[in-house]
C-alpha cells in the first residue's frame, strides 16, 4: 500500500488516535507499507499506541526512512514512553531514537519531540557518536518554515575524514586532530534566510601524499555568518589563526602571532555573484593586505573588477616567507633585505588597469657579495592607459661585486609593457661614472623583457676598481663610450669597446656578452686586445724581477664561467719593431723559467749568475685554454720545445719551455708562486 501524505501526517494520525478514551482500547497498532511525502519516503511503518491516564506509550518503527536524495536511515526505531496530548498535538520530553546509517553507522539517541497541529514540529536530538565525538542537533518545523541547530565537540579529524569519504566526499589530505562546531540556521523553503557557524580545530595536522600540502600543531577559529537581503545573502567570515604552521610548496608560513582574515560581502545566488565590499589579511610584523571588488562569476575573469591594497610589506619577513622559496637558483636566492613596501593593483574585467608601489628606506644585500642596494625610496606608478602620474627613484648607494656605486636619482615614465628614462642618469662608479642615456625596457610582463641603453664610462681609476674586485693592483684608468648595450632572454650585450689605460699602454675589451649576469653561473665573454704595455712599470707593480720593453697581446674568443675561465687563444709577445731598449733581470729569467716549466733556479750557478740582467731580442707565451688543459707556446720555435725568451748579445740567455700541455691550475700555482715570492699581488 503506498500513501502520500504531508510531512508530520504519520505522527498527526497517531496523536489523534491516542486522544480516544484511555480505556476504548489497551494497544492501537497502525502498520503502512510506504509513505512519500515532499523531501522524504518510509518503508515498513508500525507505530505501536499504548494509552494511559494523562501520557500514552509510543513505539514507532521504520524499515527505512529517506531524507532528500541522500541521507538514509535503515531500522528506526522512536520509543516515547511518557506522550503527553494536548488536542491534536502532544509533547515527548524523554524519548529514544536508534538507527542505522551507511557512513553513521549504527546510533542511539536521547529524544525530545513536540508537535502541535497543524504541522509546527520541534524535535532534539542529543549523544550522536560523531568521529570519536558527540554532536546533538535542534530542528523545529512550522508550515514552511524552519529552524536547525546543531553542536559537535571532541570531533576527531581522522574519523571526520573517514566519515567525509564514507558519503562520497574523500579529503585530499589525511588529518588529524580535533574539532569543534556550532550551527544556527532558519529559512523558508529549500533556502536558509541566516545562518550561522563557528568552527574550531585544535592540534590540528595535516598532510598530502604527494607532501606538497602540510599542517603540524595547528589551533584556529572560523566565523561565518550568512543573512538574507532580498535576492542577496549578506556574507561576513572572521577567521584566526592561533597557532601551529602550513607548508604549501614551497612556502611554509608559521603562525608566530595570531593571522587574521576578515571579510564583508554579499553572494547573489541566482546569477553567481559575489561582491566583497571589505576584506583584510593581517600577518603581523609581516603583511596587511585589504581588498575590495565585484565577480560576476558566471564571466570568468572577465567578470572581476577589484582593488588590492597592499598596506604594509615588512622585510625580510614578507620576502623570506613568500618571495624566496620561489627564487631559489636566481640572482636573489641568497639575499638579506630590510625595509617596506606598500603597494595597490586595480583590475577591471579581469585586466590590470592601474598599480602603485612605494618602497621606503629598502636594504637589499647579496650574501654572496654580487650587489647591494643602500637606501631605496620609490614611487612607481603604473596605467594601462599609459596616463600614470610621474614615477620617482632615489638610492643612496650600493655596489656591484664589491665596485661602489654613490647616490643615484632618476625619474621612469613607465608605459603599458615598458620603462624608458627621459633624461639621462649620472651612475657614481668609485672615482668615476657611468653615464646611461636613452634607457628602454620592453616586455614586461611577458616573460620576455629586454632592455637597451648607450652609455659613457669616465675614467676610472684601475688601482681602485683592482682593489675594490680583490685583484692585483694595476695603475692606471678605466674609461669608454659604451654604445647599444642590449639585454635580452638572461643576454647582455656591449656593441661598442672598453678602453683601459694601464702600464703606458692600452687595454682594448669588444664583443662583450655576459649571460645570466646576476645568476649562479654568469657567463662572459669577450675579445681582448692589449698594445704597448711598459714592462718595467708592469714589473715594478707585480715585483716579478725586472723586464724593460714593450709588450702586446690578444686574448682571443675569452670565455669565462661563473668567473673562471674555461675556453682562449692568448698570445703575449714583444711588438715588432719596439724601439725601447730590451732587459731582463737573473729574477726576471728564473720567474719566466718556472713559467714555462714549472722549475726554477737556472741561473744559480755558473758564471751568467755575476750578470744582474741580460740583453733580449724578444719575449713571449701563449696558451690556448681548452676545458681545464692549457697548450702552451712561444716566440719561436726552439730545439725540443719554445723559447719564451730569445736573448741577444753576449752573455747570451735564453729561456725555453719543454713542457706543451698544462693542467690550468697548475699554470695559476705557478704563476701564484712567482708572484707571492717576489712580494707583490696573489695572482688568483
Amino acid at each position: 500500500m503506498l500513501q502520500r501524505l504531508p510531512r508530520p501526517v504519520v505522527l498527526a494520525l497517531c496523536l489523534v488516535l491516542l486522544a480516544a478514551p484511555a480505556r476504548a482500547v489497551e494497544t492501537l497498532v497502525l502498520a503502512v507499507e510506504s509513505v512519500e511525502g515532499e523531501g522524504f519516503s518510509l518503508a515498513d511503518l508500525r507505530a505501536e499506541l499504548r494509552p494511559g491516564e494523562g501520557r500514552h506509550g509510543l513505539s514507532l518503527e521504520i524499515g527505512q526512512l529517506r531524507l532528500g536524495d541522500e541521507m538514509l536511515l535503515e531500522r528506526v526505531r522512536l520509543e516515547c514512553p511518557a506522550l503527553a496530548l494536548q488536542g491534536l498535538g502532544g509533547t515527548c520530553e524523554r524519548g529514544s531514537v536508534r538507527f542505522d546509517h551507511p557512513w553513521l553507522g549504527s546510533q542511539s539517541l536521547t529524544a525530545a519531540f513536540t508537535y502541535a497541529h497543524p504541522g509546527v514540529l520541534s524535535l532534539e536530538l542529543q549523544g550522536l557518536r560523531l568521529a570519536g565525538g558527540r554532536a546533538q542537533l535542534s530542528v523545529r518545523l512550522d508550515g514552511d518554515r524552519w529552524q536547525l541547530r546543531g553542536r559537535g565537540e571532541g570531533l576527531d579529524l581522522a574519523g571526520l575524514s573517514r566519515v567525509s569519504g564514507l558519503a562520497g566526499h574523500p579529503w585530499p589530505v589525511a588529518a588529524t586532530g580535533f574539532a569543534a562546531f556550532r550551527l544556527d540556521a532558519r529559512g523558508r523553503g529549500a533556502l536558509p534566510d541566516s545562518a550561522t557557524l563557528q568552527l574550531d580545530l585544535a592540534g590540528a595536522d595535516f598532510a598530502s601524499e604527494d607532501g606538497l600540502k602540510a599542517g603540524e600543531a595547528l589551533a584556529l577559529g572560523v566565523n561565518l555568518a550568512l543573512r538574507r537581503e532580498r535576492a542577496d545573502y549578506r556574507v561576513e567570515l572572521a577567521a584566526r589563526w592561533h597557532a601551529g604552521g602550513v607548508y604549501v610548496h614551497p612556502v611554509f608560513v608559521e603562525a608566530d602571532a595570531p593571522l587574521s582574515l576578515d571579510l564583508r560581502g554579499r553572494i547573489r545566488p541566482a546569477d553567481r555573484h559575489l561582491t566583497v565590499d571589505s576584506l583584510r589579511f593581517e600577518q603581523p610584523g609581516v603583511a596587511i593586505l585589504s581588498a575590495r571588488g565585484s565577480w560576476a562569476t558566471a564571466l570568468g575573469l572577465a567578470g572581476l573588477d577589484a582593488t588590492l591594497d597592499l598596506e604594509r610589506l615588512r622585510l625580510p619577513a614578507a620576502f623570506d616567507t613568500y618571495a624566496l622559496p620561489f627564487l631559489p637558483g636566481t640572482a636573489l636566492d641568497a639575499l638579506d633585505s630590510e625595509g617596506l613596501l606598500a603597494g595597490r593593483v586595480r583590475l577591471g574585467q579581469g585586466q590590470p588597469v592601474e598599480a602603485a608601489v612605494q618602497v621606503v628606506r629598502l636594504f637589499a644585500h647579496d650574501r654572496m657579495g654580487r650587489f647591494a642596494l643602500d637606501g631605496v625610496d620609490a614611487a612607481l606608478n603604473w596605467r594601462a592607459d599609459g596616463t600614470a602620474p610621474a614615477s620617482r627613484v632615489a638610492m643612496d648607494g650600493g655596489h656591484v661585486y664589491g665596485i661602489a656605486l654613490g647616490a643615484i636619482r632618476f625619474q621612469p615614465q613607465i608605459g603599458r609593457d615598458g620603462v624608458r628614462l627621459p633624461e639621462p642618469v649620472h651612475v657614481p662608479i668609485l672615482d668615476g661614472a657611468l653615464e646611461i642615456r636613452g634607457f628602454e625596457v620592453a616586455g614586461l610582463g611577458s616573460g620576455a623583457t629586454r632592455w637597451a641603453f648607450d652609455g659613457g664610462l669616465t675614467p676610472i681609476s684601475m688601482e681602485r676598481l683592482t682593489q675594490a674586485l680583490g685583484w692585483p693592483l694595476l695603475s692606471g684608468t678605466l674609461a669608454g663610450i659604451i654604445p647599444d648595450v642590449r639585454y635580452e632572454q638572461g643576454l647582455l650585450t656591449v656593441g661598442g669597446r672598453l678602453l683601459v689605460r694601464a702600464f703606458d699602454g692600452t687595454v682594448t675589451l669588444g664583443d662583450l656578452r655576459l649571460r645570466d649576469p646576476l645568476g649562479v653561473a654568469p657567463e662572459l665573454s669577450a675579445q681582448i686586445q692589449v698594445r704597448g704595455l711598459d714592462l718595467a712599470e708592469l714589473t715594478r707593480t707585480f715585483d716579478v724581477g725586472r723586464i724593460t720593453g714593450r709588450l702586446d697581446g690578444d686574448i682571443r674568443d675569452l670565455v669565462l664561467v661563473r668567473w673562471s675561465p674555461v675556453y682562449f687563444d692568448a698570445v703575449f709577445r714583444t711588438p715588432p719593431g719596439d724601439p725601447t731598449p730590451r732587459r731582463i733581470s737573473q729574477r726576471a729569467v728564473d720567474n719566466l723559467t718556472r713559467v714555462g716549466s714549472g722549475v726554477g733556479g737556472a741561473l744559480s750557478g755558473g758564471f751568467l749568475r755575476f750578470f744582474e740582467d741580460f740583453s733580449y731580442r724578444q719575449l713571449g707565451l701563449s696558451c690556448r685554454l681548452v676545458g681545464e688543459v692549457c697548450t702552451m707556446d712561444g716566440v719561436a720555435p726552439a730545439p725540443q720545445g719554445y723559447y719564451i725568451v730569445q736573448g741577444s748579445g753576449l752573455p747570451r740567455i735564453d729561456v725555453i719551455g719543454f713542457t706543451r700541455e698544462v693542467a690550468w691550475r697548475d699554470l695559476v700555482n705557478r704563476l701564484a708562486t712567482v708572484a707571492l715570492e717576489g712580494g707583490g699581488p696573489v695572482v688568483r
